[in-house]
């Protein structure tokens, strides 16, 4: 009997991704096992830092690394890091640290998790609109109050890309932060926003890496890991409450390890097949088709193939949103990216185990053919 089974908690044939309120990802055993080996010694933690950052850094190709406690942690440090660089009195200070605060943002790149930003003493100052600006208008927007411009990697859609808004910042002598949360796979893409000019990199350690789900990884030129790390645990400073312990630091590094090393085409493949199997399964509903395809838009990341199950509403009797709480409702429960606005509901096969793409295409069948 598992602890879930002991406090009677639902299990998750997970459809959806790498979500946060799934829990993230699945840790492998491998990794847990060095965490267990972890978890029974004493270390002096700066010298696991030094280990777990010399990684980061050699893995992502980047000059330095530093572990965090997830993505929106990391933009914590990063701001905190473009608003004081190494200036100890600065750093003392924040998140109180003087007019030269501003943090620029497209508007289209405004997220739930930039709060951080605030948190740590940053004022974000919109530039452009709903289809996010030029490079003009960036320049225009650069002023001595400018400390840094934030960068989210998000569904393809009217911004600036990467590369133009780093030469535009970097031509002002200004950072470029780069949110690239869940852009993992491919493999290449842990040196590929680093490579179009971000300063520092921001990745989730419990998504794709499938390291601990409260880690992430916050990497890119020196000057700015360092004026991160000096003020990220266990050092004191507004970082202080973020702490990464060694069992964490442990996991995240070898799971980041086993990530880099994998046969990306092998895992494509698997997941092919698996939504091939999906969509098998579910042909011939009437008022549903069902087809494998690469997303536009929705659960990240956009290159794993997926069985997308587009619903004629009027003919299946429920709406997408009812057949979602529908599959949420059951037991176990079945999680999904229900796309509303375009009558689907996509099934990932990124993280089920062999077999249960089956499970959850019997489930998904039968909730349509109730209706």
């Amino acid at each position: 009997m598992s602890i879930y089974d002991e406090i009677g908690m639902r299990r998750v044939l997970n459809a959806s991704g790498s979500m946060t309120y799934l829990g993230g990802s699945l840790i492998h055993p491998d990794v847990i096992e060095k965490m267990n080996e972890a978890a029974r010694s004493f270390v002096v933690m700066e010298e696991l830092l030094e280990w777990a950052c010399s990684e980061v850094a050699r893995l992502t190709g980047t000059e330095a690394g530093l572990v965090t406690t997830g993505t929106a942690g990391g933009i914590l440090l990063a701001t905190a890091a473009v608003l004081t660089g190494m200036d100890r009195q600065k750093m003392r200070a924040v998140p109180h640290v003087g007019p030269r605060r501003e943090i620029l943002a497209q508007v289209p790149h405004r997220i739930g998790f930039d709060h951080a930003i605030g948190v740590a003493g940053g004022r974000i100052v919109e530039v452009g609109g709903a289809r996010g600006c030029t490079r003009e208008e960036l320049a225009a927007a650069i002023g001595p109050d400018t400390a840094a411009v934030f960068y989210v990697v998000l569904d393809p859609r009217p911004a600036l890309p990467l590369q133009d808004v780093a030469e535009v910042a970097h031509a002002h002598g200004i950072p470029v932060i780069v949110d690239a949360a869940a852009e993992l796979p491919p493999v290449s893409n842990l040196n590929a926003f680093y490579a179009a000019g971000g300063d520092i990199v921001l990745f989730s350690g419990g998504k794709e890496i499938s390291g601990p789900n409260d880690t992430g990884i916050l990497c890119g030129r020196a000057k700015w890991v360092a004026a991160a790390r000096a003020q990220a645990f266990p050092n004191p400073g507004i970082g202080r409450p973020l702490k990464v312990s060694k069992e964490q630091l442990v996991g995240l590094v070898l799971a980041l390890r086993r990530f880099a090393g994998q046969d990306e085409a092998a895992r494509m493949a698997r997941w092919q097949a698996m939504a091939e199997r999906m969509r098998d399964a579910l042909l011939g509903i009437d008022g549903v088709q069902a087809e494998v395809n690469l997303p536009e838009r929705g659960g990240r990341p956009l290159c794993i193939p997926r069985t997308r199950v587009a619903i004629d509403e009027a003919v299946v009797g429920r709406t997408i949103q009812q057949l979602d709480e529908m599959l949420e409702g059951g037991n176990p429960m079945v999680a999904v990216f229900a796309d509303v606005a375009h009558g689907a509901i996509w099934l990932t096969p990124q993280h089920l185990e062999d077999g249960q793409e089956l499970q959850v295409a019997e489930r998904v069948g039968e909730v349509l053919r109730q209706a």
